[in-house]
Parts: C-alpha cells; sequence; structure tokens
C-alpha cells in the first residue's frame, strides 16, 4: 500500500523519549511503532463500538422477535386515522410543491 498521507503531532521531550524507547523495545523505528499502536488501538475502539451497538440473542428469542416483526401490522382505528391524516398533509403538501416548484425541504 502506498503512503501517502500525513500525520502530524506535538509531544513534550518527556513523551517523544518515552516512545522512542518503547519503539526500539519493539525493534521499530518511532514513526512506525506510533502508526502500529495507533491502529491496534483504533481496531480494539471499533470493535468495542461495535460490540456495544449490537444486541445479540439466543435462537428463541431471534425467532420471536423475527415472527413479530414478520407479522403483518394490526390496522387499528388509531392508525387508519393517522393515516388519513398523513396523506391528507402530504396531498396538501404535494399541491403547495406543484404550484411553486419547490420542496418544503427546501424551505426549511
Amino acid at each position: 500500500m502506498m503512503k501517502s498521507e500525513i500525520i502530524n503531532s506535538r509531544v513534550d521531550e518527556e513523551t517523544k523519549e518515552f516512545l522512542k524507547r518503547a519503539a526500539k523495545l519493539a525493534g521499530l523505528d518511532l514513526s512506525a511503532y506510533v502508526i502500529s499502536r495507533a491502529k491496534e488501538a483504533a481496531a480494539q475502539d471499533i470493535i468495542r463500538f461495535e460490540q456495544a451497538n449490537r444486541i445479540l440473542l439466543n435462537e428463541e428469542d431471534f425467532n420471536f422477535a423475527k415472527s413479530i416483526a414478520e407479522a403483518p401490522a394490526n390496522v387499528t382505528p388509531k392508525l387508519q386515522s393517522a393515516l388519513k391524516k398523513h396523506n391528507k398533509l402530504k396531498n396538501s403538501l404535494d399541491k403547495v410543491n406543484k404550484k411553486y416548484g419547490k420542496t418544503l425541504k427546501n424551505l426549511a
């Protein structure tokens, strides 16, 4: 992979010497050491984030959730009323958009 990007960091002398010592012990130059450790830390952070935002279910719970998600919605009177209101509003907005040639998104 061609290296074409640059990352600059300013540190105090003590930090630089500390990192140089660790790099030497690892058998790497300072840049290679810092990049290597930063990539390892980034990978761990990404894994931690992805695991924190994932819900794990056992097979029984998964199948239950799947059956609920795949079941057709029960159309209640309240839902029918909300749908009618939505359609009425949408039709009104469509008329405004057609008349003025703009979308309300553009006006926001």
